[in-house]
C-alpha cells in the first residue's frame, strides 16, 4: 500500500464511514449517510435552513429539497416558519431525529475511541490541528 497522505487519509475517511455504516446498519436504522450527514448538520446549526445546509454541506438546491422531503417523510426532521425570515422555514429535528442522532452519536463514540487506541494525547492532539488545518486550506481554497 502506497502510504503517501493522500493514500492513508482516504484508508481512514473510507473506513470510518464503512463501520459507522455497518453498526448503523446492524443497529437496524433506516438511514443512509447523506441523511446522518444532515442530522448533524441541523442539531449543530441554531436556526437552520435549506440555504444554511446547502451551504455547509455543500449540495445544490434539488438535493437538499429532495433530502428534506426524504427525511420529513422518515420523521427525522419538520420544519417549521422562521419568524426572522417569512421566505424560508426553519428545520429542526422530531424527537424520533433526536432519538436517532443520540444513537448514532454512540455509535460513532465508540468507533472514534477504538480508532484513538494506543495514541497519546498529543498525537490525539496533533491530528486534530493537522485536521482543522486540511479542512480550511480546502474550504478557503475550493
Amino acid at each position: 500500500m502506497n502510504t503517501e497522505m493522500p493514500d492513508t487519509f482516504l484508508a481512514l475517511t473510507f473506513k470510518f464511514k464503512s463501520i459507522v455504516f455497518k453498526a448503523i446498519r446492524e443497529a437496524g436504522m433506516d438511514i443512509v449517510p447523506m441523511e446522518i450527514q444532515s442530522l448533524h448538520c441541523i442539531n449543530n446549526v441554531s436556526e437552520c435552513t435549506a440555504v444554511k445546509m446547502i451551504e455547509l454541506m455543500d449540495r445544490d438546491k434539488g438535493q437538499i429539497a429532495r433530502l428534506i422531503k426524504e427525511m420529513m417523510a422518515k420523521d427525522y426532521i419538520h420544519k417549521m416558519p422562521n419568524p426572522n425570515d417569512s421566505r424560508s422555514q426553519l428545520i429542526e429535528l422530531t424527537l424520533f431525529g433526536q432519538k436517532t442522532l443520540k444513537h448514532m452519536l454512540k455509535i460513532e463514540k465508540n468507533i472514534i475511541q477504538t480508532m484513538k487506541n494506543s495514541l497519546s494525547k498529543a498525537q490525539i492532539d496533533q491530528f486534530n490541528e493537522v485536521a482543522v488545518i486540511m479542512v480550511n486550506n480546502l474550504k478557503n481554497n475550493l
